[in-house]
């Protein structure tokens, strides 16, 4: 599936349970993820989203490691069965 297509989805759900899905831009620090997933109560969750098939940049996977450690884990959704696990969880 289109990565531009799951992240409106994502968009669309997150509105739709209340929430921000809001786009993640920082200025030379490469690798972040591409959604802060802001919901009621507090949540946060951090989201990388990529088209069915591709796999996170090696500076990816690094960022990823780091935010885990900081107790962010990062969602990587790359089809319609990772995304509806998500919403599931949130």
């Amino acid at each position: 599936m289109n990565e531009k297509l799951l992240e409106r989805k994502l968009r669309e759900a997150v509105k739709h349970a209340g929430g921000l899905a809001l786009k993640w831009v920082s200025p030379g620090v490469t690798g972040v993820p591409d959604r802060i997933i802001i919901l009621p109560g507090g949540k946060v969750k951090l989201v990388e989203v990529k088209s069915t098939g591709k796999k996170q940049s090696d500076r990816q996977v690094i960022m990823a490691g780091m935010l885990d450690k900081l107790g962010l884990p990062v969602a990587v959704i790359d089809s319609q069965e990772t995304l509806n696990e998500f919403l599931k969880e949130i």
